[in-house]
């Protein structure tokens, strides 16, 4: 007999996925771990969003740098996205600083 921390489940019940040891019968113990299992993904995909982030930041600045330096681009055109330029790097610079900073944080924690 089951006792009250196991419990039997059909086949084809969305609970079967918790039975890691396909025994029939899901534990407590099962779905704690697949709980963490989940968690640990979850914060797995969203450290790579985090890190996607920054480095698309890394880029845009680069590129952003690139593009203002071809001779396509006039000077007179450079000092008029002066003010967008300033904002436009304290932003992204903010958001690398930020992924750094709350990383180098978190594997402290």
């Amino acid at each position: 007999m089951a006792s009250e921390e196991e419990k039997k489940f059909d086949r084809d019940s969305r609970f079967d996925e918790y039975d890691l040891n396909n025994d029939g019968i899901v534990s407590e113990l099962e779905i704690d771990q697949v709980r963490e299992m989940q968690e640990a993904e979850d914060a797995s995909r969203k450290h790579m969003a985090q890190l996607r982030l920054a480095r698309y930041s890394l880029l845009g600045m680069g590129v952003y740098t690139i593009l203002l330096f071809m001779p396509f681009v006039s000077d007179k055109r450079i000092e008029l996205l002066t003010a967008v330029s300033d904002l436009l790097y304290i932003s992204l610079c903010s958001v690398v600083c930020a992924f750094m900073g709350f990383t180098s944080y978190m594997s402290r924690k």
